[in-house]
């Protein structure tokens, strides 16, 4: 796989796991360990997850 390029505030989805079809943004990229910090919206509570490149897909 190429270099990926996430940035805060992109929007991303999460096609399979625990977390399957729902969308995130990105609030922190940590390039060298390749995660993802996202928020991610479940009714009106907002979540904080950590997640690597390879769980998402840009929305």
């Amino acid at each position: 796989m190429g270099l990926i390029e996430f940035e805060p505030g992109d929007v991303v989805y999460v096609p399979e796991g625990p977390f399957s079809g729902v969308c995130a943004v990105v609030q922190e990229v940590d390039s060298a360990r390749s995660e993802l910090r996202v928020e991610v919206a479940v009714g009106e509570q907002r979540h904080g997850l950590t997640m690597t490149f390879d769980e998402v897909e840009w929305a």
